[in-house]
């Protein structure tokens, strides 16, 4: 699939599940197809607006931004894509990433990333700031081939407030915002409360939620913001301070009549183009398997995908499942993968109601194609923060039943299933109402991530699981 379809793809997903609210898998998929210094995809090129022409951006308005050193950092990245080149890639990493930003990736390689995304992109038009802070920045600007676009700027303030990410998210919707009135407020407000007072997870929770919104309302805190997306933004910004839970979000989605949207999913063509996200499957030096795909899905494509790779990689002496850029996905597949590598009918997750009733239990499959890896077989599974979902299920599944080493990065912590609610025609709000509950732990991962077994940057952990797997296969060698 060329660039310009899969960011088609990417984007089709992101839009489609924030409307709908209901697909996790397809928001695993977007951040599984965004390049791994961003979170989130890039839009396909399309026609500028007829009635707003976009104008280069020779030199972003530095007056708009804060007079921080934070301010300095996104007026130079914007300056820096006007005409990215290896020197000036290097220049202004060197002087704004953290150290953790520059440990993830190599420095040729975020050169060459930035051409890309320069010429996919177009010319960038600067148009409004729409949060600021010593932590992070976040502006609207205007792509000449991708339509309007938000850069989130996350700012490392353990490493003197240097850059530690950006996050790129494109999104019709945006453009689409208009002027939001204090009677709409009130209705959104009053909506995303019985949302949550009736369906969230934690109904406790629910409620401090839905009783904080409330009172900033009638506080007149919400008078401020002005339009329908920066609203939406500010209750998912509240509502997570309170709960932590990064599935929860309120979506500015205007409902549509529109035959011709596209699905949550795409097709099985476009998703065989993608191999099912299964990217890589090889040997590495000394019989080493190494196995990265990006996405948990559940279709048979994927199965028979995920097959072949375990059955190529079935003579190797240990395994390296890298999930590094996995956003997570179908708990059917991870069951699926999973039964590969235990010999015995095997526990792994639990779904749980606001109630506590144990809704659905997850245990692996009693047979699978071909023939399973050994059980003694050392494994490795490698995460950074952008493992996320179901990519930490797997990971923590693996944990507790110690059946892998977990080298890498704490993941994103994210552990509950979610469900779209459309509360005006103009916004959806996503609940989590469901939990899992591991049945070793009797926990999960919501909100502390996944710690791994060996702590290592994410553009290291390859190379420290490698490592450990020479010794581990050395040791049982008698060597």
């Amino acid at each position: 699939m060329n660039p310009a379809a899969r960011s088609s793809l990417v984007r089709r997903l992101l839009l489609d599940a924030a409307r709908l609210g209901v697909s996790t898998t397809a928001l695993a998929l977007a951040a599984s197809l965004a390049p791994p210094a961003y979170a989130r995809p890039v839009a396909p090129p399309s026609a500028p607006s007829a009635t707003k022409p976009v104008i280069p951006l020779a030199e972003p308005p530095a007056a708009a931004l804060p007079t921080s050193t934070q301010g300095e950092c996104v007026n130079a990245y914007f300056k820096l894509m006007t005409s990215p080149g290896a020197d000036g890639v290097r220049e202004f990493e060197t002087r704004f990433a953290s150290k953790a930003r520059l440990a993830r990736t190599p420095m040729d390689e975020r050169a060459s990333r930035a051409g890309e995304l320069r010429a996919r992109w177009g010319a960038l038009t600067f148009e409004k700031v729409l949060e600021a802070s010593a932590d992070s920045i976040e502006v609207m600007v205007r792509s000449e081939n991708a339509g309007p676009m938000v850069f989130e700027f996350v700012f490392d303030a353990k490493d003197a407030g240097k850059l530690d990410s950006i996050t790129i998210q494109s999104d019709d919707a945006a453009r689409n915002s208009m002027p939001i009135t204090h009677e709409a407020r009130k209705q959104l407000v009053a909506g995303v409360a019985k949302a949550l007072r009736d369906g969230y997870v934690f109904p406790k929770i629910g409620d401090e939620m839905a009783a904080s919104i409330e009172k900033k309302l009638a506080a007149g805190e919400y008078d401020s913001v002005a339009d329908e997306f920066s609203m939406s933004r500010r209750l998912t910004d509240d509502l997570r301070a309170i709960s932590r839970d990064k599935h929860l979000g309120v979506v500015f989605a205007p409902n549509t009549q529109n035959p011709d949207r596209p699905s949550v999913m795409p097709s099985g063509d476009q998703m065989r183009r993608e191999n099912y996200m299964f990217r890589k499957a090889e040997y590495l030096p000394g019989n080493i398997g190494y196995l990265r795909f990006d996405l948990f899905m559940e279709e048979d494509g994927a199965k028979e995908a995920a097959t072949a790779a375990l059955s190529f990689l079935s003579n190797c002496d240990a395994l390296i499942i890298d999930l590094r850029n996995n956003g997570g996905g179908s708990p059917d597949m991870i069951r699926y993968i999973t039964t590969y590598l235990v010999d015995t009918r095997t526990h792994l997750n639990d779904m749980i109601d606001r109630e506590g009733n144990v809704v659905e239990e997850f245990w692996t499959l009693d047979d699978v194609p071909g023939r399973r890896l050994s059980p003694d077989l050392p494994v490795y599974v490698l995460t950074s923060s952008r493992t996320f979902s179901g990519a930490e299920e797997f990971s923590y599944n693996l944990k507790n039943l110690k059946r892998a080493t977990i080298v890498g990065e704490t993941t994103g912590g994210g552990a509950h299933p979610v469900r779209g609610e459309r509360v005006s025609d103009r916004f959806v709000v996503r609940v989590p109402f469901m939990r899992a509950s591991n049945p070793i732990s009797k926990a999960n991962w919501e909100g502390t991530g996944v710690e791994p077994d060996v702590k290592a940057p994410a553009g290291e952990a390859l190379e420290k699981a490698q490592a450990l797997a020479k010794e581990a296969i050395d040791k049982k060698a008698g060597k």
